[in-house]
Parts: C-alpha cells; sequence; structure tokens
C-alpha cells in the first residue's frame, strides 16, 4: 500500500472512503487538529480496491545533444547558477518543462538517449560525432525519464573507449538515481535480463539495433569485452524466452531501426515486428528515423496483441526541418487483473514539438496540442521551408491512426 499525506480538514471523508475498503477502521477526527497539519495515513493499493494493479508508461523519442542544445545547456546553466547560487556547467532540466507533467505524471517513463557520455578526456561535441555533457543524466531523472536507452547507431561515435566510459557512466546514474539502463552491454552480461519490477508487476526490457554509422562500425576489435545488440531473430527468440523463464509479466522491447526520414516503416521493420509479435513480446518502441512513423496492433501467431510504435520521432534536437521537430510520446497502461493476468490497455501518442529560436537556441519542448501559432512563427526551422500549424497537425494526423491519437487530433 501506499501512504499519502491528507489534511485533516479531509480525513474524515478518508477515512470513510478506506472503511468500505476494509483497510482502515473509522476513526474520529480531533477538532483540535490545526487545519494546516498534515498526517501520514495508509491507503489501499487500487488492487486492493478494484482488483488490479495499473501502472502508466510513457516513452519518448531520440535525445539528440546537438552543439546548440549543450550550448543553450551552458547559458541555462549560468542563469540557473545565477538565481539560486547552484553551480552546473549544463542545465538542460528546463528544456523539457512542457512535457514534463506526461513523463513525471507516469510511474515509468522512457527515452532514447542518442549521444554517448565518454566522460574525462573527450571533447563535448555534437554532429556527426556525438558527446554528451556529463550533467545530462541527472537532468534526466530530475524531468522523471526512469529508463534510458543508449543502444542507437551513434553508441560508438567516441569509439570503444567512449562506449566503455558511457556504460560506465550510466551504471553510475543508475545506482544514484534510481534509473534502469537497457542497451549498453557486455558479451558476459548480454543475456542478463534487466528487470523492472513495480507494484508486484515483473517488466523484461530488452534492446536492440540494426546499425552503427559506418565509420565506426569497426570501432570495437574482436576481443573486446563490449558487444553491439545488433538485431536478428536468434538473439530475439533466446532472451524472449530468457525473460519469460523469468517471470516477466510484460516484455517491452525497444528497437533503433528504420530509414532515416521516412514516414512509414521499411520491411526489415515490419518483419522484426511481427517476429517479436509471435513470441509474445507486449510492446516495441521504435526509435531512428527522426519523424513520426505508425502505431499499430500486431497480432502474434498464438493470438496475442503486440503494441507497436515504428518511430517515436525526435524528442530533443536542433535538426533543421520542421517534420524532424514533431516527435510523440506514446503512453500506454500496464494492467495487472487479480489473477495475474497482464495486458496493455489505453495506449495513445502525444504529439509533442520541439521549438528553438532563428538563432538555434532557446530551446523548449511542448505537447502539439499546447504550441501556438506565434512560436510557429518565431521557429527557428522557418529559415529552411516554411510551415504552419496546419503542417505541423499534418505530420501527425496523416502518421498516426487517430485510435492511438487525443481528441484534440481527431
Amino acid at each position: 500500500m501506499k501512504k499519502i499525506k491528507i489534511i485533516p480538514m479531509i480525513l474524515s471523508a478518508v477515512l470513510l472512503f478506506a472503511s468500505c475498503s476494509g483497510e482502515i477502521k473509522r476513526a474520529e477526527v480531533n477538532d483540535k487538529i490545526k487545519p494546516d497539519t498534515v498526517l501520514d495515513i495508509e491507503m489501499p493499493s487500487e488492487k486492493d480496491i478494484f482488483g488490479e494493479t495499473r501502472i502508466s508508461f510513457a516513452a519518448a523519442g531520440d535525445n539528440l545533444i546537438h552543439e546548440a542544445v549543450f550550448t543553450d545547456a551552458k547559458n541555462n546553466a549560468a542563469v540557473y547558477a545565477s538565481s539560486t547560487g547552484k553551480q552546473s556547467g549544463y542545465r538542460f532540466t528546463e528544456m523539457y518543462e512542457g512535457i514534463a507533467h506526461i513523463i513525471s505524471g507516469a510511474d515509468l517513463a522512457y527515452i532514447n538517449h542518442e549521444t554517448p557520455v565518454a566522460g574525462e578526456g573527450f571533447k563535448i561535441l555534437g554532429y556527426p560525432d556525438f558527446n554528451a555533457p556529463t550533467e545530462v543524466g541527472d537532468d534526466l531523472s530530475e524531468v522523471g525519464f526512469d529508463i534510458i536507452n543508449i543502444a542507437n547507431n551513434h553508441m560508438l561515435d567516441m569509439k570503444e573507449v567512449g562506449l566503455r566510459n558511457s556504460i560506465a557512466y550510466w551504471n553510475e546514474k543508475a545506482a544514484e538515481n534510481d534509473l534502469t539502463i537497457i542497451g549498453g552491454y557486455t558479451k558476459d552480461d548480454y543475456d542478463n535480463i534487466r528487470f523492472i519490477e513495480k507494484d508486484g508487476v515483473k517488466i523484461g526490457l530488452l534492446s536492440y539495433i540494426t546499425m552503427i554509422n559506418d565509420k565506426h562500425k569497426n570501432a570495437l576489435s574482436a576481443s573486446s569485452e563490449l558487444l553491439i545488440p545488433y538485431a536478428n531473430e536468434a538473439d530475439m527468440t533466446r532472451q524472449v524466452g530468457l525473460a519469460k523463464e523469468q517471470g516477466a509479466d510484460i516484455i517491452i522491447v525497444s528497437m533503433h531501426w528504420g530509414t532515416e526520414n521516412a514516414f512509414e516503416p521499411n520491411s526489415a521493420q515490419k518483419r522484426y515486428a511481427n517476429h517479436l509479435a509471435d513470441l509474445g513480446v507486449d510492446v516495441i518502441i521504435g526509435t531512428h528515423s527522426h519523424t513520426l512513423q505508425p502505431v499499430e496492433w500486431i497480432e502474434g501467431q498464438n493470438g496475442n496483441k503486440t503494441l507497436c510504435a515504428y518511430s517515436l520521432g525526435n524528442c530533443l534536437s536542433t535538426m533543421l526541418y520542421s517534420y524532424y521537430m514533431v516527435g510523440g510520446i506514446l503512453t500506454f497502461d500496464i494492467v495487472q487483473d487479480d489473477i495475474g493476468e497482464t495486458k496493455i490497455e489505453n495506449p495513445i501518442l502525444v504529439p509533442m514539438m520541439c521549438h528553438y529560436s532563428m538563432t538555434r537556441d532557446s530551446l523548449k519542448l511542448y505537447t502539439l496540442e499546447n504550441y501556438t501559432d506565434e512560436l510557429v512563427s518565431a521557429h527557428g526551422a522557418q529559415l529552411n521551408g516554411s510551415f504552419t500549424m496546419s503542417t505541423l497537425r499534418g505530420y501527425v494526423t496523416n502518421t498516426i491512426d487517430s485510435e492511438f491519437l487525443p481528441e484534440a487530433f481527431k
């Protein structure tokens, strides 16, 4: 059961509600308790009341720390230090304010962080060979992200040493901030399935990619202890099986795949998605194209249904064209009933917008529903081709079936 804090003026109602559940007996409220007193009481969980456990999940797409992004973060840190006295080399947190209510409001939240964090001895760099400041992990945690995927085509941008350092960095941040890191493996721990146990539900997390940038694809020596989690059906079959053997109630797979700039999945994406569905995977979270791609239910060979978002597009970036600026946050509920059967419900893709100014700074993320015509006209991507709010909404409604969209986009 969760402990909540509640003020005495509504304590009577809470106790009455709780008594109906059989968890808390009626009690009299002491009239002498001051109105602003805060009390700790035990409340019954949803499973106690309704016979089910419901876990909300949110997934965001590609987090690309371009040079303009970390330059803006450096400026933000100076402002933050002057107002709070707290020193930081880079400050990213405020960039996510417009979507933070979705991320922090979810029980679990995922992001594909598409930039190594190689640490000391490496320059902070943007495209084409990325390396992000070390402040980024704490800031993503502060926003509310719980699951960080680091398997993508840029994971070897800082070569083998950079990847080793990046894995070590994220493992350290995981311990400090209660994060789960997927996509960064050694050969010895590749089959060590990552799990999150939440409210009695065991969630298995897998991660695969289909490509590494060409100039870095041979950056790992044959003797390296590191491993790139390339997608292949044999590994998928084995690891999904391991997750099930170890008691996974739900299996979520991160797939970095597809064709950049494309709004539709290619044949390889379809093949892997169908294979994962046949294996009984529950959710596929797709990234890499930097554009939105469709969301659909795929029926597996055993009649099961797999929720597949082929690409969530970009989260944070300063790419140049408007279609790169519209991404999505996939939200859904993981629901376990009183006999232990678990399923995915209420999938919705919340359209979002990454904004930057005409001078490619002042980065802010917004839900597209809260984005305005005034912001559209001031967006720096207008310098590379004019667009309107209708253009932005079209990237969403022409790609995502209305079944998976909020009411404002139906």
